[in-house]
């Protein structure tokens, strides 16, 4: 999709999908976009660093010629959105996460669905300037989880994210990869800076703050991040966030119900 070449930037927006292990090509590394998964994980890793990308988040790929790997983990719907300025632009100058609320979900979804030849309309020059002043004001990510560039560790968390109720233990991850349980506590806090167990609960939280801006139910999240009760989910989310999960999402909650 292509907007107005008169305008101060120039907008392209794809869907594609990606089977599992798929290599996502970077044809576009000399100008800057946004990509994001709204489903599967993308794992990515360039000169800026290395992201482990759900679709609580999105990835802004800073442009320059910088490269870019990236791979599929689970079957990924990709939506892309690349930026060519035409007028000197306050976009991010190095590749980051950024968190996806709601708003910014939605105007991805409504610029993606218009395809490659959308009308010349008011709404979607107001979307792509919504667009476009969302990632200037780079939202940020609520829960940060430090990516590891050891391969081995990226693989444990992409499973943690895709998997976010399965309960395998670091020790049973080390033995599947051939390696000490202790060799994978040291790069975990060498590579995040956080053990296994709180770069776990770290991603879980994500999850949940995404779930519960969508207005899901409490219970419901804490049986599909695998604890056995509320109870047991509520008594993490405070010792972290120092607030219960009904107490985070009643604001979310309040506009729906007037």
């Amino acid at each position: 999709m292509r907007f107005d070449p008169g305008a101060h930037f120039t907008l392209t927006s794809a869907v594609q999908n990606f089977a599992d292990g798929a290599l996502v090509t970077d044809p576009n590394c000399d100008r800057s976009r946004l990509i994001f998964p709204a489903t599967g994980v993308l794992l990515a890793s360039g000169e800026d660093g290395h992201w482990v990308v759900s679709s609580s988040c999105a990835l802004w790929l800073a442009g320059g010629g910088r490269r870019h790997h990236i791979r599929a983990l689970g079957s990924v719907r990709m939506k892309s959105f690349v930026f060519e300025a035409h007028d000197p632009l306050e976009l991010p100058g190095r590749s980051c996460m950024l968190h996806v609320t709601p708003l910014l979900r939605e105007v991805m979804r409504s610029l993606a669905r218009y395809g490659e030849e959308p009308p010349a309309s008011r709404k979607v020059a107001l979307l792509r300037e919504l667009l476009l002043e969302k990632i200037i004001d780079r939202p940020s990510v609520p829960i940060e989880l430090p990516e590891p560039r050891d391969r081995r560790l990226a693989a444990i968390c992409a499973h943690i994210q895709l998997h976010p109720d399965d309960a395998t233990t670091l020790a049973q991850f080390a033995a599947e990869m051939g390696c000490s349980e202790r060799t994978l506590h040291r790069l975990f806090l060498q590579e995040t800076g956080l053990s296994f167990t709180i770069w776990r609960h770290h991603a879980k939280l994500r999850l949940a703050l995404e779930w519960l801006e969508q207005g899901r139910s409490i219970l419901d999240i804490a049986l599909d991040l695998g604890y056995q009760n509320q109870g047991a989910f509520t008594a993490m989310f405070r010792k972290y966030l120092g607030v219960a999960p009904s107490q985070y999402a009643r604001p979310a909650l309040e506009p729906a119900s007037g």
